[in-house]
């Protein structure tokens, strides 16, 4: 337990625009109801230049995500290398269900991870994918823009900003998974999600398999899983990076803390998994209604307090170095309990 102190949970004062991923579409409590509408949508269209304000009006029913580009017409796009023809958005209903394709393998290109970023690059800036290319990438990789995934993927590239991947940063981040199309790209991120966040055991080697990060990636296998045995071996510490990770992500330049609404998203997405009581801390949060900002001390210490207080909160110190947000939760979680 931390030397006792107080500490205030928020810091109202500093603006943050930035906003947060959407909760799992199956949701496994009332908070992620209460979240539902904080999508990474929102994040991106935040996230763009007055220069795509038509994108915002397809923003007007709330659940659906948005075109981000705001193009009124079906455009011709790429899955990998392979160009598909535009559908009408009249077609007549199929009796067929199509199944998704299997993830094919490609072995890992320089070239071909270029040549992938520049599809996906903006059209007036080549050094960079922006909030729209980045919706059309986890669109064409079929990553669910809710969830953990797009998260996952951020930080396997190292992205220093929500949506955004630079040119540097997709080359380093694929040239160390050895990655150079989409269905890897996705699986490595699948694979991180089911260790850390779902908590699964972690995937049985291969032969030949080693963590050590010099060895250079069999040729069957569809990307470098060095760096997932690291993982694998401490998942506890290698969430807890993740979790630091997308804070950074979070926070806007020059801010210190990131907005309640962002904060609560991300717990439900990155925390509930594993400590379901951590959906009754947001349905506090939303309930109160007066935090307003996360402070980097208040999202590390709720991070500590999922993995040292028992889900009773029998053993709860309430004149310990808690948050004062925390103190408040439990004194109400308390309550609830005694009148229910």
């Amino acid at each position: 337990m931390p030397p006792k102190r107080k500490r205030a949970a928020t810091d109202s004062t500093t603006e943050v625009a930035t906003k947060a991923p959407a909760t799992r579409s199956s949701a496994r409590s009332k908070a992620k109801a209460q979240t539902s509408d904080a999508t990474i949508d929102d994040s991106l269209s935040k996230a763009e230049e007055p220069t795509t304000k038509k994108a915002k009006s397809a923003r007007s029913t709330r659940g659906k995500k948005a075109d981000v580009g705001g193009a009124s017409e079906p455009k011709q796009k790429k899955r990998g290398n392979v160009e598909e023809p535009s559908t009408s958005s009249t077609k007549a209903p199929s009796a067929v269900t199509a199944t998704p394709a299997p993830i094919s393998f490609e072995p890992y290109s320089a070239a071909r991870a270029q040549s992938l970023f520049t599809q996906y690059a903006d059209s007036d800036d080549p050094e960079v994918i922006g909030p729209e290319g980045f919706t059309q990438l986890c669109s064409d990789a079929d990553v669910p823009l809710e969830g953990a995934l797009p998260l996952i993927m951020a930080w396997q590239l190292d992205c220093k900003e929500m949506a955004k991947i630079s040119k540097a940063e997709w080359t380093a981040g694929t040239a160390s998974l050895h990655i150079s199309s989409l269905g890897p790209l996705k699986l490595a991120a699948v694979d991180l999600e089911k260790l850390l966040i779902e908590g699964q055991p972690p995937a049985k080697k291969t032969a030949g398999s080693t963590g050590s990060t010099k060895k250079k990636p069999r040729s069957d296998e569809l990307y470098d899983r060095n760096a997932y045995w690291v993982y694998a071996q401490d998942p506890i510490a290698a969430f807890k990076k993740l979790y630091a990770f997308c804070f950074a992500l979070a926070k806007p330049p020059q801010a210190r803390n990131i907005d309640m609404e962002t904060a609560t998203a991300f717990w439900t997405v990155l925390l509930v998994p594993q400590y379901p009581l951590v959906a009754d801390v947001v349905e506090f949060i939303n309930e109160k209604g007066t935090y307003k900002g996360v402070t980097k001390d208040l999202w590390n210490m709720m991070l500590d307090f999922c993995q040292t207080v028992k889900p009773s909160l029998e053993d709860y110190e309430a004149d310990g170095a808690w948050p004062t947000l925390l103190d408040d939760f439990v004194a109400w979680k308390k309550s609830k309990n005694a009148t229910s």
